[in-house]
């Protein structure tokens, strides 16, 4: 029972990543945002002016206090790299990209979890800072 909720729920996020980056390839940002907007209210109860206008800590403390499966915040981590990429040198950047590495830490140390697609944007963000804000 659990394991089919489970692989439901991954079908359900792949989708939706999927569908996301259908959106964003297609330069469609209305479509990309209303879809991601849509997304994060039914999977995270959240809208996404107000998780992009989280600071970094406050975004600290919503993860504290959902406990999101390792698999949501995998697809949060997807949502806001799609979201923010091509990166811009800007404050709402940098925060952003500050979220998507504190999901990439929380993911690792807390549910041993890592990926090659997550190690390479992780080394594309840092390079990114270290290029921008250095």
């Amino acid at each position: 029972m659990q394991k089919d909720f489970i692989l439901r729920e991954i079908e359900k996020i792949v989708y939706s990543i999927t569908r996301l980056a259908g959106f964003k390839n297609a330069t469609n940002p209305e479509a990309f945002d209303q879809y991601a907007d849509q997304m994060l209210q039914e999977e995270y109860d959240i809208n996404l002016p107000a998780l992009l206008e989280l600071s970094t800590d406050d975004f600290e403390l919503l993860l504290d206090d959902r406990n999101y499966s390792p698999e949501k915040l995998d697809a949060l981590a997807q949502l806001l790299y799609m979201y923010y990429e091509p990166f811009v040198v800007n404050d709402e950047t940098l925060i952003g990209l500050q979220k998507i590495i504190s999901i990439f830490n929380r993911l690792e140390k807390r549910h041993h979890r890592t990926s090659f697609e997550n190690i390479n944007k992780r080394d594309t963000i840092y390079q990114f800072l270290k290029e921008n804000y250095e």
